[in-house]
């Protein structure tokens, strides 16, 4: 601008400012409508568009889109709604639209203004001009645009077919959009509960499923998952896993009942990432099952029925089931059994199964291999369950329950309860009366709050472990305790030396032993005289050990086992007469005072009392058997020597003879062989009988004090003791001889000097037997003039006993 130059302001006709006004206006309204039905239009396309988006997802996943997609698309449509009502609303409304710009678009929407609305526009504002027509010329040009704006139609200014054609598609996509809501009145909901709310859950489904799986042991049924979250299953390894799949019996929201899918898809996806697939057909009108075997290693399953999916895998997972690893016991063993002292009271328990005396009380303490949250205990009589904190016990018998403490350590590995073995009549509630019942229950509540817990003996104690995973062991451990029930002193003696007759001098030798599990506390005799009711005890000579495991009778326990003594009983100091009866026995008690002390007593023997004449006469009939039976080996011992001297002859005629000697002689030499020794082996076995025999009727005379006192020891110098030598020496050796023989016969080897030697050997044992016979015989005479003169006696006493009774008739006669 040139310094001549000057600045003319002149007024803007009220016409034009009215028509820039207008116009100004106008285009506020154009950008507005504009701008709302870009946000109808891009609402509606965005509606459309996350609608099949789902749709489609929906059909090919039966989910629910991801929640963090849906979320990522709300931020997206979200800031687009931002941006589009910023640009399109905001800013037209706010953004201040000078008058001169609105001139230059009235100019060029109406070509009849040639720049005088923008002249007008500028000299209000301000128009620098020269010379001295300026003023006029701008003062004409302003006339004639406020003559030309009467003419000019504001509204004409913008196009109105766009702004129709928006309309149109806004219109027909928010009519699509309202027919769709009409139509279907969940989708607008679903929509909205979808991609602004973004539920994870927001369809409406026809077909629901709830799962459970069967736990094992008791078929327990447990829910396994739910929608909005994923549930990780526990489940030992190794077992079946069995899935129930339920239609629900409730209804829809909308009131109709749940579909029920023909069948259900199972997808296994296992560890190693292979999948199986299995379609599961129902098993009742509501119910699917679906199985997988001895399950060992991780899965995910999946689930598929009609428009309804798992939306989350179900997750698997194989654990190894809890199991006790060892067992203890703290024992208190029964006084009696000396237990505490001689052994240790812990006892670890290999295997199953543990022998205890009864009454015996201990304390269990089980270890497990994971940390349980459970435990229960059963038997035939009781189920004994607890945790860390608390105990129940349930009684089978008498239908009773009672509260205790906790079974199971703070860590969850140690299980612990305390019992006493008792016997099975203590521990089972009488089943006729209640008060007994009553009782019982009262007795074992007490015991079970003092955690003393009663088991008969031969219980067995189920364990069934609840670790803290929630798995159960579907197997019980078994643990067995057996009673030992303390039985009685076991005696085992017998009568040595003396026979059921005796006299009233003897002395009655009892030998063997008394033995008892944990030890004797006395022992001794009993006896009884004729028909007493009541038992006489006698205690032993020989020093007693108390608590002695075994006791032999006549030997302190420290004596060599080697030693054989016995016991006597005396039965001169009972002044008993002949014809009486006495009864013996030994009787033993041991330590056991759960039931009352064990006693045991032996079978009574029974002696009947005789005279020394009468008890001879018993003897010498044994001894005339001795005797014939003494003969008769005799008698075949000469048999057999006469046989070796007949084959004599064959032995020599086979060695004359050689390889040519006949079968019949070999056979015949042979069969004299073998069959001598066994007549000699026979003989053997009988004449060691008879020398026991006459060694048990030296014994009968000594033990029966019979006189005279040198006849026991004259029949052991000449009958038992010759006898002992023959069986020790002479037999062995006529054995031995016709062994050889025999040996040499049957391998066809020269014989003749064998059987010379043979017969001999039992030549010689012949004559020996015959000197003992002899002093046999000579016994049995002395026997005889024994028996003769007790005959004699006898009758002399028979004859005083009839004069005195004539004497005494006669003088009462006289009287």
């Amino acid at each position: 601008m040139n310094s001549s130059d000057r600045i003319i302001r002149t007024e803007l006709p009220a016409e034009l400012r009215v028509l820039i006004r207008m116009l100004r206006r106008q285009m506020r309204q154009y950008s507005l409508l504009s701008g709302l039905l870009g946000l109808i239009t891009a609402a509606a396309i965005i509606f459309w568009v996350t609608s099949g988006l789902d749709f489609g997802w929906f059909a090919l996943q039966r989910l629910e889109l991801p929640v963090g997609l849906r979320a990522g698309l709300l931020a997206v449509m979200l800031a687009g709604a931002v941006g589009l009502l910023f640009r399109n609303l905001v800013v037209p409304l706010w953004r201040r639209i000078q008058d001169r710009d609105l001139a230059v678009l009235l100019e060029r929407r109406f070509p009849e203004f040639q720049d005088r609305l923008i002249t007008a526009v500028e000299g209000a504002e301000g128009l620098a001009c020269s010379g001295p027509l300026s003023s006029h010329m701008l003062a004409r040009t302003i006339s004639d645009a406020r003559q030309l704006s009467h003419n000019t139609p504001s509204g004409a200014v913008f196009k109105t077919a766009p702004l129709k054609q928006r309309s149109w598609v806004a219109g027909i996509l928010a009519l699509s959009v309202v027919a769709t809501g009409a139509a279907a009145p969940e989708t607008l909901p679903r929509w909205w509960k979808a991609f602004v709310r973004c539920d994870a859950v927001y369809r409406e489904r026809t077909t629901d499923l709830d799962v459970y799986v069967i736990q094992q042991p008791g078929d327990r049924r447990r829910a396994m998952r739910t929608l909005t979250e994923q549930r990780v299953y526990l489940h030992p390894r190794n077992n079946d896993l069995e899935l129930e799949f339920t239609v629900p019996e409730t209804l829809r929201r909308n009131g109709d009942p749940w579909v029920i899918p023909e069948r259900v898809r199972v997808d296994v996806r296992r560890s190693d990432g292979t999948t199986s697939r299995t379609y599961v057909s129902p098993v009742s009108e509501r119910t699917f099952r679906y199985v997988v075997t001895r399950l060992q290693e991780n899965i995910e399953i999946e689930l598929l029925a009609g428009d309804f999916r798992i939306p989350r895998p179900l997750t698997v997972r194989s654990v190894s089931p809890p199991v006790l690893d060892n067992i203890t016991l703290q024992c208190s063993y029964p006084d009696y059994t000396r237990w505490n002292q001689l052994r240790g009271t812990e006892l670890q328990i290999i295997g199953s199964e543990t022998s205890l005396p009864v009454g015996t009380g201990f304390r269990l303490q089980a270890a497990s291999s994971k940390p349980l949250q459970a435990v229960r205990i059963s038997t035939d009589d009781f189920d004994l369950s607890g945790s860390t904190e608390d105990s129940v016990l349930e009684i089978h018998n008498g239908s009773f329950t009672v509260t205790g403490g906790g079974l199971i350590s703070a860590d969850g590995f140690l299980i612990t309860a305390d019992f006493v073995l008792m016997k099975k009549d203590e521990n089972v509630p009488s089943e006729a009366e209640n008060d007994s019942r009553h009782k019982y229950a009262t007795e074992f509540s007490a015991l079970f709050l003092e955690d003393v817990l009663k088991i008969a003996p031969n219980t067995t104690l189920k364990f069934s472990l609840h670790d803290r995973d929630d798995v159960v062991s579907t197997r019980p451990f078994v643990f067995r305790v057996q009673g030992i029930e303390d039985r009685p002193p076991a005696i085992d003696v017998r009568v040595e030396g003396v026979d059921s007759a005796v006299t009233r001098r003897a002395v009655i030798p009892f030998t063997g032993s008394i033995r008892d599990d944990y030890g004797l506390q006395s022992a001794g005799f009993e006896f009884t005289v004729d028909d007493e009711t009541h038992w006489r005890p006698r205690p032993f000579s020989s020093p007693f050990p108390k608590n002695a495991t075994t006791f032999v009778l006549g030997r302190e326990i420290t004596d060599s086992p080697s030693v054989r003594k016995s016991e006597l009983f005396q039965v001169q100091p009972l002044d008993l007469t002949e014809g009486q009866t006495l009864s013996i026995s030994l009787t033993a008690s041991d330590g056991c005072a759960i039931d009352g002390v064990n006693i045991s007593r032996a079978d009574p023997v029974v002696f009947r009392i005789v005279s020394n004449e009468e008890l001879l006469s018993l003897l010498y009939a044994r001894e005339i058997n001795l005797r014939r039976r003494f003969e008769e080996a005799l008698r075949d011992l000469e048999q057999v020597r006469n046989d070796l001297a007949l084959h004599k002859v064959v032995a020599r005629r086979i060695e004359s003879s050689g390889d040519e000697a006949s079968s019949k002689d070999r056979i015949g030499l042979t069969t004299c062989a073998t069959s001598s020794g066994n007549t000699l082996r026979r003989q053997k076995n009988e004449l060691k009988s008879i020398l026991l025999s006459f060694d048990a009727i030296i014994q009968q005379l000594i033990n029966n004090a019979v006189p005279p006192a040198q006849l026991s020891e004259t029949m052991r110098r000449k009958i038992v003791i010759p006898l002992q030598g023959v069986v020790k020496t002479k037999l062995p050796k006529a054995d031995r001889a016709l062994s050889r023989l025999r040996v040499a016969a049957t391998d066809r080897k020269p014989a003749l000097e064998l059987v010379i030697e043979s017969e001999k050997q039992i030549e010689e044992l012949i004559t020996s037997l015959k000197l003992v016979l002899e002093s046999v015989k000579d016994m049995a005479e002395f026997h005889e003039v024994l028996s003769d003169l007790r005959a004699v006696h006898e009758e002399q006493k028979r004859i005083q006993e009839e004069t005195r009774r004539l004497k005494r008739q006669r003088l009462i006669n006289n009287l």
